[in-house]
């Protein structure tokens, strides 16, 4: 199967700026391409956050203030850099 590591790496490849993970019935993971940070949302709050980042409102940056940082496991983190 496809791993979410592998996940990311293609859509990184694609362009995608921003990708969502759905980590359980209450929260998200949001991914940033270009910085490969990632963040933790609530699930009623992830719209709003990518519409921030996608019309200019604010930036990359300013979300990461605003929630929690998510670490990436090694193993995702190796399985990006092998593709």
């Amino acid at each position: 199967g496809n791993t979410i590591g592998k996940r990311y790496a293609r859509t990184d490849e694609i362009g995608v700026p921003l990708a969502i993970t759905v980590d359980n019935t209450t929260s998200v993971t949001v991914r940033d391409r270009d910085s490969k940070d990632q963040i933790r949302v609530e699930v009623d709050e992830v719209a709003s956050v990518v519409k921030e980042v996608t019309d200019g409102q604010s930036t990359w940056a300013d979300i990461m203030w605003r929630y929690p940082a998510h670490t990436a496991s090694a193993a995702e983190e190796e399985e990006a850099s092998e593709t």
